[in-house]
């Protein structure tokens, strides 16, 4: 196995497949399949495509990307995957966390019928979305707008302007992203492809590679890891989609215990030996389709019903199973396609907790919150006031047009707006007001002063 750390050097655009006109999202982290596509093209670009190469060559492809190498996710430093049986204040007001799959001492049943709650309120379940932690959630996602150039007259297509969101390179000190992860080696892996695959490059990463996703790949050879915990009940919490699939090969009913026993059964036995699956507990699992594109043949690829990332499996055995063997189950994991990233997953025996080191940043995160209660309370006065400074200027379309992408962005870069050629006849006082928006005002407050703008602007040209 290999232990990787990836900087990153450039934003990330890992792109979702996008719903409406809304701009384009972005994960939060690196997919294994991510990672495995720019390999292979870093390998194409190095040999050539390989139905043009020597079949030893060909061999080697193969055995690195359609084989049984298996390519973890990479999650940022300061982020995790947080399951769907954890249960937090629905206020992020405390740090309180339940987890459902291990409730002894948290006021639970594990059956769901009472509810957890803590001082500010209810606890509610999250989504299963990889989250930062402290000031890291505050400056994850940069945004960018673009437009389609027409071949013919070089001007701007009619109805192709688009927004994407991209993962910043730069975390909330200004230093460069790291992101970590693991590939599992295939037994059968050639010595010159284990070499390959353990040399450091530069590396292009998701979408718009020509402007953006570079970064820097470092391999190491994986470091001893301990043996996990194991007891006659365990958690598999998944952190990648698993395509999960019954004997026909259709997508596995998970409402139904005994098909989702029998396709665990079938799957785990070659690897936990004597231990036996005696049923599925509870299981708390979200559905996503998943497809993507395949680069070499420039078709996409099929896109599949999955059991999302942060899913969690509970599972009854016998008999505790080795802990060998769940290592052996964590490397490998579970379902289809797990060469492209898939079914990647941890085991538990305890329940669910934050580090130390992000439960005091995210305490840091929450008393710096409750610092800023005032100032969100008077959210929607300031957007209105800054609101009507622009719409004095006789520019509110053009501003909220402008001052849209910007949002995100550090102050300095929202102050170039003044300097632009439409606003050189502002007066000293909405120049002075206006760079104190820009300075001081929180995203959220631009962000809702851009929406009223907008309205007053759809009502206006209505009214025309």
């Amino acid at each position: 196995m290999l232990d990787l750390t990836v900087t990153a050097h450039q934003p990330l655009a890992l792109g979702v497949r996008p719903t409406g006109t809304a701009p384009v999202p972005t994960r939060r982290h690196v997919p294994g399949s991510v990672l495995r596509g720019a390999l292979a093209a870093a390998w194409i670009a190095e040999h050539g495509l390989p139905t043009a190469v020597p079949a030893a060559q060909r061999r080697e492809f193969t055995a690195l990307f359609e084989a049984d190498v298996c390519y973890g996710p990479l999650f940022a430093t300061g982020s995790r995957i947080v399951p769907l049986s954890v249960l937090r204040c629905k206020y992020r007001r405390c740090t309180t966390i339940v987890d459902a799959a291990f409730p002894d001492g948290a006021g639970m049943d594990g059956t769901g019928e009472e509810e957890p709650s803590c001082a500010c309120g209810p606890l509610v379940p999250g989504r299963g979305e990889v989250e930062f932690t402290g000031a890291e959630s505050r400056s994850w996602v940069t945004q960018s707008t673009h437009l389609q150039i027409d071949d013919i007259h070089q001007v701007a297509e009619e109805g192709l302007l688009f927004t994407r969101r991209a993962l910043t390179h730069r975390d909330a000190a200004g230093t460069e992203r790291t992101f970590h992860g693991r590939i599992t080696l295939g037994t059968e892996l050639p010595d010159a492809a284990a070499a390959w695959l353990g040399r450091a490059r530069r590396l292009r990463l998701g979408g718009r590679r020509g402007t953006s996703g570079a970064v820097t790949y470092t391999p190491s050879p994986a470091a001893a890891v301990a043996p996990p915990a194991t007891a006659h009940r365990i958690a598999l919490r998944l952190t990648a989609p698993a395509l999960l699939t019954d004997p026909a090969g259709l997508p596995l009913d998970l409402a139904d215990p005994q098909a989702l026993r029998a396709a665990l059964d079938q799957e785990l036995a070659p690897l936990l030996g004597g231990a036996q699956l005696t049923g599925v507990h509870r299981v708390w699992a979200r559905r996503e389709r998943v497809g993507g594109w395949h680069a070499a043949s420039r078709l996409p690829k099929p896109v599949e019903l999955a059991v999302s990332a942060g899913s969690v499996l509970l599972l009854d055995f016998d008999q505790p199973p080795a802990p060998q063997e769940l290592l052996a189950l964590r490397n490998r994991g579970i379902g289809l396609r797990r060469n492209e990233g898939f079914g990647t997953l941890d085991t538990a025996t305890t329940a669910w907790q934050i580090t130390e080191p992000d439960l005091a940043a995210a305490q840091g995160a929450d008393d710096q919150d409750r610092e800023q209660d005032g100032e969100r309370g008077q959210a929607p006065e300031q957007a209105e006031a800054y609101a009507r400074l622009i719409l004095d200027t006789g520019h509110g379309a053009w501003f909220a047009d402008h001052l849209r992408p910007r949002i995100q962005q550090p102050a300095a870069q929202r102050l170039g707006l003044l300097e632009r050629p439409r606003l050189r006849r502002l007066t000293p006082y909405q120049r002075e007001e206006l760079t104190r928006m820009l300075v001081t005002a929180p995203a959220d407050v631009l962000d809702r002063t851009v929406g009223l703008l907008s309205a007053l602007n759809r009502l206006m040209d209505r009214e025309d």
